[in-house]
């Protein structure tokens, strides 16, 4: 069979990228290893932790982390019509308007900050504000919760007692300062790209939706990408594109199935007996992540969901189901803040969610056993880098994921200068009116050693992996300013891996931004 385009990856690029080539009449065949996600869970905003290392997850985990004790850690991505928005914490946020420069200055011609925010515009659906930063008729909703807990409004008072500024907006005119957040949900539910984009598209005739197919090998014959080969349970099949490929994979899948077919270290590739179509070496390099870290605390005052019975969750859940509110209509990120702990950064080097609840740790899986707070940091621009790697040509298996977070001293310094300003912020007098006790770090760890110690014992992922193949005009860049891969022609990368350095911020929004892009450049 043959078609026009095959996007690979339905996620939270690749919708966005077949719904708008659909629009414009183009033949869209739309692959994606994972299924149509219809689990309660997935609309209802406070459950989203229930989807890990389900069959909507990948389920990946890193190598050893040498600066993190050598834990392994816990990396979720998104597997289903909607990809990582169908699981993620639903924050909307963009980054700053020198993530996008700092992209253009590196000579990606078209994506500074003015070129890209047109195209967050063009894609949100926002109830609550309006032009010049925010879009009203896009397919993205993107809305305020119903109700904030009381600790929210607490945080906002502390965060203006430690003389921080309160914005508006974070993701309008500037960042820097605290806020509430918006998320990509309404009275309905999760607003995932399927719901936002495929679904109004699903019925033209010229878009065609494969689930259940793992994308094996791009199919590469003299230079150009002509189709793909996936497996549909057992059975192999091949699919024939008249113009494009477009991998949507994301930072993990995209690089992996580059190297499957040919494209990448020729070294590397050789190791497992892979024909090299071109040698990229950039495939798999510049890996970056942001490294979360927990800041908690305990309150006297039963504030959070800790301790409700299951038939009180049951009917929080039902309650949700029928008119969109009650407790769990909020997806628990309702504040924040962007900090700047350097006072040499141009633009904030640190982001805070607030979390009105204990919450409970993903490397041991215990739950929360107190009402609490949590506000759970990550340093903006970490300078560190890993890679991906193959560790066999069989596409079956899972790369080798190692970002080596905190190789890089900068970083830490950062995450401990962030775990002390929040600390700050919970012993401010609007905390002290609910009894609040600091859990982690604890009394244990006062100085910045100890704090250290902490964070490379407690510290996980926020899951916004990103960079493996970079855009840009150097030798490790793996594609073009304009997502086209180099050496290929007919092959094209649009998801969070193209970036050349992570965004400031949640990844969600600026992967659908990547989308809208990427289908523009194909349109001409």
């Amino acid at each position: 069979m043959t078609t026009d385009y095959i996007v690979v990856g339905a996620g939270s690029a690749g919708a966005v990228v077949a719904a708008r080539l659909a629009e414009a009449g183009a033949n869209v065949t739309l692959v994606e290893a994972g299924a149509k996600a219809d689990h309660v869970d997935v609309r209802v905003p406070a459950l989203s932790l229930n989807l890990m290392d389900t069959e909507l997850d990948w389920g990946f985990r890193t190598v050893p982390q040498a600066e993190l004790k050598n834990r392994r850690i816990f990396m979720t991505r998104g597997r289903g019509l909607g990809g990582t928005s169908l699981m993620n914490a639903m924050v909307y946020m963009r980054g700053n308007r020198g993530d996008y420069d700092g992209w253009r200055d590196l000579g990606n011609a078209g994506w500074g900050y003015a070129d890209v925010l047109p195209l967050f515009v063009k894609l949100e659906n926002n109830q609550r504000l309006g032009g010049p930063y925010h879009g009203t008729a896009g397919g993205l909703i993107v809305s305020d919760p119903p109700v904030r807990n009381p600790m929210t409004h607490l945080f906002m008072e502390a965060c203006a007692q430690t003389q921080m500024r309160l914005n508006e907006d974070v993701n309008g005119a500037e960042q820097e300062g605290f806020g509430l957040f918006q998320m990509t949900a309404d009275a309905k539910g999760r607003c995932h790209t399927d719901r936002a984009f495929l679904e109004p598209v699903k019925h033209l005739p010229n878009l065609r939706i494969i689930t259940h197919a793992l994308v094996t090998r791009v199919i590469i014959e003299a230079g150009r990408a002509v189709g793909i080969e996936d497996l549909k349970g057992s059975e192999g099949h091949k699919l024939m594109a008249a113009s494009e490929v477009i991998l949507c994979g994301g930072a993990l899948n995209s690089p992996q199935l580059l190297m499957l077919s040919g494209i990448g270290p020729a070294a590397h590739l050789g190791q497992f007996g892979i024909k090299v179509a071109v040698d990229l070496p950039g495939v798999g390099q510049n890996l970056q992540d942001h490294l979360r870290v927990e800041y908690r605390c305990q309150v006297d005052e039963p504030l959070s969901l800790f301790g409700m019975t299951a038939e009180e969750a049951q009917a929080a859940t039902a309650q949700f189901l029928a008119d969109g509110t009650g407790p769990y209509a909020t997806n628990f990120c309702e504040a924040g803040a962007f900090l700047r702990c350097d006072s040499a950064s141009a633009f904030p080097d640190a982001q805070v969610h607030f979390t009105p609840d204990f919450g409970a740790d993903r490397e041991d899986g215990q739950a929360a056993d107190r009402h609490g707070f949590a506000m759970t940091i990550n340093v903006s621009r970490p300078q560190s880098r890993g890679e991906i790697r193959l560790l066999s040509g069989n596409p079956l298996d899972k790369p080798a994921v190692d970002p080596r977070y905190l190789t890089d001293r900068r970083d830490l310094e950062l995450t401990i200068d962030a775990v002390l300003a929040c600390r700050e912020i919970a012993t401010a007098a609007p905390f002290q009116k609910i009894g609040v006790r600091e859990i982690w770090p604890g009394e244990a760890a006062r100085t910045r050693g100890q704090v250290e110690d902490f964070i490379r014992s407690m510290a996980s992922t926020i899951w916004h992996p990103c960079g493996t193949c970079k855009m840009g005009l150097d030798d490790m860049a793996v594609v073009d300013p304009s997502l086209r891969v180099r050496g290929i022609e007919g092959l094209r990368v649009a998801d969070a891996s193209i970036m050349p350095n992570v965004v400031s911020g949640n990844t969600n929004a600026p992967c659908m931004m990547i989308g809208e892009k990427a289908a523009a450049l194909i349109l001409g």
